[in-house]
């Protein structure tokens, strides 16, 4: 196995466990959102919407972050840093 291959392994292991872990409770808020739908819960709308929103822009914002890590580690400049 190569050192950028063994290297890769941990971000890829934690951005799966926070998919895995926001993912479910997006669904339950889409759930939630699907029995709600009569006219007095309007008001509990609003900050589910938010609440999905949000797990949204994190499982994004974690894509994202491994993506750029992916990258670093395929370029060495990981190793950048322990310079300093």
């Amino acid at each position: 196995m190569r050192k950028t291959t063994r290297k890769k392994i941990a971000p890829i292991v934690i951005t799966v466990l926070v998919i895995a872990y926001i993912a479910p409770l997006m669904a339950i808020v889409l759930g939630t959102m699907g029995l709600w739908s009569g006219g007095e819960t309007v008001n509990v709308m609003f900050p589910l919407l938010c609440w999905l929103i949000v797990g949204g822009a994190v499982i994004a914002g974690a894509l994202k972050a491994l993506r750029e890590r992916l990258r670093e580690i395929d370029r060495g400049e990981e190793e950048d840093a322990s310079q300093y």
